[in-house]
């Protein structure tokens, strides 16, 4: 059961970045051609692009952690036994998973104080475009929540990183 949720969430988090990839790619390319031949623009839409960037960043980053493809130095857990490798592997996920509970934490605070004010050319709330930090931490969570799951499950896997 938890291996069909993680399966779906994957596949719709993929779907997600690939949606705000290819509307970024879309804006772009319309700028481009608004800019080169009209000689006009359309107001906000390069903050738009930017918000986007920001949750490709954040939701990327959580998918990466769920692969175990997030940046880890195996140099030293290459050459531990298995039994010691999986405890550098729990105590990995589990640092994971603490930075990205304190980064969601002070990001609902920096929300609190400053959601509310106004992007300067959407004039959306500024919410809009920070509740990315709290969203990629909380995923990054689940993630590594996940991953711990399946070191306790399966056997550890060779290294931090997938070749």
């Amino acid at each position: 059961m938890i291996d069909t949720f993680e399966r779906f969430l994957d596949r719709a988090l993929e779907v997600l970045v690939v949606l705000c990839f290819v509307t970024i790619l879309g804006i772009v390319i319309t700028l481009c051609g608004l800019r080169y031949v009209f000689n006009t623009s359309i107001t906000g839409a390069n903050e738009l692009i930017t918000v986007l960037f920001v949750y490709t960043t954040a939701i990327g980053a959580a998918l990466a952690i769920g692969r175990r493809e997030h940046i880890s130095i195996v140099a030293f857990i290459d050459r531990l036994d298995i039994r010691r490798r999986r405890w550098a592997d729990i105590f990995g996920l589990l640092s994971l998973a603490v930075l990205n509970i304190a980064v969601c934490a002070y990001g609902l605070v920096w929300i609190d104080t400053t959601g509310n004010f106004l992007m300067p050319s959407t004039e959306l709330p500024r919410v809009v475009a920070q509740f990315s930090i709290p969203l990629g931490s909380g995923l990054s969570v689940l993630y590594s929540i996940f991953a711990l799951r399946r070191v306790f499950v399966e056997n550890p896997p060779k290294s931090g990183i997938k070749t």
